[in-house]
């Protein structure tokens, strides 16, 4: 008869989950969600960043390309006793320059400019002189247009090494002497190569130099 209450006592114990350790459940399972969405939010981004600096330098890389193509029509058939203002101009603090060319008789003239946000062409057009001609806005055509935040500032990645970006105060330098050279860096034998004028897109410290090309066509010789 003793033993009975004891029984009893036993019978009645209640087992399963408590109220606290299904709190502390949840409580595991909120902090493992917040540190899954923290690593997919990173992994996102990091995506995100690698694929707008590839189009980035991709951009930049065409469109310095094909500069260096529209380039090479500096001066192309006008006589070289022609002085060297007549063939380039370098204007609005190096941001545009704008050359001349013969197209049988016509003259003709094109250009490039480069802005906050990237570059465009100056399309060729007929003129009598580098000092008449001018390009409105419609008439510019962009080669490369730099990523940009929803602020509207230039995407850039602060860690980055060896990213191509136009919005970092590039701008056009024309050589001050004839240098001996080729189009597209064929300077195996400078002695030997014709004299032209080289003309580079490089940053205002010119630190970086974004391209440098050979306009054989600059040539000037004294009449």
């Amino acid at each position: 008869m003793a033993r009975r209450p004891a029984l009893h006592l036993a019978a009645n114990r209640q087992g399963g989950q408590t109220l606290i350790s299904l709190l502390i459940g949840v409580l595991i399972s909120l902090i493992t969600i917040a540190a899954m969405l923290v690593l997919y939010k990173t992994m996102i981004e990091v995506s995100a960043n690698a694929s707008r600096s590839a189009l980035c330098d991709g951009q930049v890389s065409a469109a310095l390309l094909a500069a260096q193509m529209e380039l090479q029509s500096a001066g192309f058939g006008m006589p070289a006793t022609a002085s060297l203002e007549d063939r380039v101009v370098i204007s609005d603090a190096g941001k545009r320059v704008v050359w001349r060319f013969l197209e049988g008789a016509q003259g003709r003239c094109a250009g490039l400019q480069v802005e906050t946000h990237g570059i465009s062409r100056l399309p060729a057009k007929d003129c009598n002189g580098l000092a008449s001609v001018s390009w409105n806005a419609n008439e510019q055509q962009p080669m490369a247009r730099m990523p940009t935040n929803p602020d509207g500032s230039v995407f850039t990645l602060a860690d980055e090494v060896g990213g191509m970006s136009l919005a970092a105060g590039y701008a056009f330098h024309l050589s001050g002497a004839p240098v001996n050279c080729l189009p597209y860096m064929q300077q195996s034998d400078a002695g030997s190569l014709p004299a032209g004028r080289t003309l580079d897109l490089k940053s205002g410290d010119g630190s970086s130099v974004l391209f440098s090309v050979c306009l054989p066509n600059l040539a000037v010789v004294n009449a």
